[in-house]
């Protein structure tokens, strides 16, 4: 039976994510004669010598500046930004020049859905086949293959410290691992992709954020409650029942 639940959920996010992404494509995409870096591979890296404003700005202050923080369980602690200090960084991240470049990147305006600021811890040999903060491979299945994800290194993340692990379009393993300064940009319906553990002693420290196509730059007015909760499924869907705020 439990089987059987599972292929029905399989069908609906398949054909859920099928009919959203042509109705975005059709509706929302700016038409775009080349494909550029992310539309390709599905992921890409911005370092620090990139020209963007973005890459320049520290985001550490976010474990300094929670309002509060807990255990989402024994292998994950997750930072709660107050209502001020959650709107100060999504201003200081999205900016006019940023939300321009994912714009020419992708054809898309968002709305902003989710924001997490995390820190993955090791977890023993004995625990590692449970899925304590999506340690095992998968697509994100209930979205749209247009649903952005931005990461953002809280501190610097190196190969001991549980990167996030992609497979991009080209069959070609990713690590996110880079310093303060460097953003991801990925495509999580298309690429398979599993957060690293890090080693005993060392923990992933990282912001992420869900954008989702819309007709204008947008914030979603639940955001704030939201980070006390797991990533929503099918966001698109319960967008329609929530406010949003134009956000430039």
């Amino acid at each position: 039976m439990k089987f059987f639940y599972k292929q029905i959920y399989e069908i609906i996010c398949l054909v859920y994510s099928r009919v959203l992404t042509v109705l975005e494509d059709s509706f929302l995409k700016r038409n775009s004669k080349t494909k550029l870096s992310l539309e390709k591979d599905g992921f890409l890296k911005i370092t620090n010598k990139s020209n963007l404003n973005i890459s320049n700005k520290r985001f550490d202050f976010v474990l300094n500046n929670s309002e509060m923080s807990f255990y989402s369980n024994k292998y994950q602690k997750k930072f709660i930004l107050s209502r001020e200090n959650l709107n100060s960084i999504i201003k200081l991240i999205f900016d006019e020049q940023f939300c321009n470049f994912l714009t020419s990147q992708t054809g898309f305006k968002y709305s902003i859905d989710y924001f997490g600021a995390y820190q993955n811890f090791f977890i023993p040999k004995e625990h590692i086949n449970k899925p304590w903060y999506a340690n095992h491979y998968h697509f994100d299945k209930p979205n749209s293959k247009n649903m952005l994800k931005v990461f953002i290194p809280m501190a610097e993340i190196g190969m001991n410290d549980g990167p996030l692990e992609l497979i991009d379009t080209n069959k070609k393993k990713q690590y996110l691992i880079g310093d303060l300064g460097v953003i991801f940009l990925c495509k999580l319906k298309i690429c398979l992709h599993k957060a690293g553990i890090p080693q005993n002693g060392n923990k992933t420290n990282l912001i992420m954020i869900q954008l989702n196509p819309s007709r204008k730059w947008q914030l979603n007015a639940n955001l704030y409650k939201r980070q006390f909760k797991k990533e929503p499924k099918f966001t698109n869907l319960t967008n329609k029942f929530v406010k949003r705020i134009l956000l430039n």
